[in-house]
């Protein structure tokens, strides 16, 4: 079922002001690092997916700062989870949060300050292996299957990542990309050597495989269990479960560092919003939502009042803090509240209108 002309006109105004917020043309601290991945993003495919076929979700975030002050997840991605989870339940949908044990305490606290209960939203704790990502190990392998058999993955319609590190390419990832033309291979070859392929790594180049729990291996099941799960990821450096949608050499023809190319992520899901700050593509994606399913009522409480207080909770009980501050501040990506707030109010705003 393809969605009316006006909400899909509605759809492409929000990913337009997620991608490019003119609010923030001139902030010094904001990046465009998103850029070059617009022309692979899908709000209007993500919505329609989850208005004709969803109906048991499981949500996916987290972002560790192990260098933070305090170590911590990062304010980018949670917000966004929980918005989704509070909407899609409001419409009628069964929800679930995934994450592992660095991130699931900043979503207890999110679901306690948002009035809901786990039983309405469970949590899953995805266990962490300290052995080579190289190698997926029984623990990873069981905790799967089990999840997928049992009574919160059985019969799963949606898998979404919302600023979820993932791993990035490998030889074999990398030459099975569709591209026009031909892979460039000795190009990528210099850029990633083999001791730096398939690790988790930070918009620092900083390795945090350790630290991250093997959420991508719910897509490889997925595959290989041909199960009919549809899959979304949200991203906005390319880092991001669910960049791997974008051939390797966008990354690094159009990087602005010399980092891109070396983080961007090789697990691609169906479909891929990208946005300026992860959660901007959470909230745009419940407003697109509210909107093709008529229920514009359940953006009334998305006021700044009320986000600031769900992100001082996260910041102060979770703990969360800015990934690019690295500190427990008010604030999302470098982003003061005041100016991260304009842009999802725009994108409340245009659902209205």
């Amino acid at each position: 079922m393809a969605l009316p002309k006006t909400i899909r006109d509605k759809l492409f105004l929000m990913e337009e002001v997620i991608n490019f917020p003119t609010s923030l043309l001139n902030h010094r601290n904001y990046h465009w690092e998103n850029l070059s991945m617009v022309p692979y993003s899908d709000l209007t495919g993500a919505v329609s997916s989850l208005v004709e076929n969803g109906r048991k979700v499981m949500i996916v975030t987290g972002f560790y700062i192990p260098a933070g002050e305090p170590p911590a997840t990062e304010t980018d991605g949670p917000p966004g989870a929980l918005i989704l989870a509070e909407g899609l339940k409001y419409l009628g949908m069964e929800v679930s949060l995934l994450s592992d044990e660095y991130t699931l305490p900043t979503l207890k606290a999110g679901l306690k300050i948002l009035n809901l209960s786990e039983k309405e939203v469970p949590l899953i704790c995805f266990p962490l292996e300290r052995s080579d990502m190289d190698h997926a190990s029984p623990l990873s392998l069981r905790f799967i299957e089990e999840l997928l058999n049992g009574p919160l993955g059985l019969d799963l319609s949606h898998l979404i990542y919302i600023e979820r590190v993932g791993p990035n390419h490998t030889l074999e990832s990398f030459l099975a990309q569709d591209r026009k033309g031909n892979p460039p291979v000795k190009e990528f070859e210099s850029v990633l050597t083999p001791s730096i392929r398939n690790r988790c790594f930070n918009s620092r180049l900083e390795d945090i495989t350790r630290f991250t729990a093997r959420t991508h291996l719910l897509l490889e099941f997925k595959k290989r269990w041909n199960l009919s799960v549809e899959t979304i990821g949200i991203g906005d450096r390319g880092n991001e479960i669910g960049s791997g949608r974008i051939p390797w050499e966008v990354f690094w023809e159009h990087a602005i560092t010399h980092r891109e190319p070396v983080f961007c992520c090789r697990m691609e899901t169906d479909y891929f919003i990208s946005s300026g700050i992860s959660n901007w593509g959470g909230y745009a994606l419940m407003a697109g939502m509210a909107l093709a399913r008529d229920k514009l009522d359940i953006l009334q409480k998305v006021t700044p009042e009320q986000e600031g207080k769900v992100l001082d909770y996260l910041v102060h009980h979770g703990p969360a803090i800015d990934g690019i501050t690295c500190k427990q501040d008010h604030s999302v990506d470098g982003i003061e509240f005041k100016d991260y707030m304009k842009v999802i109010e725009r994108v409340i705003e245009i659902a209205f209108e």
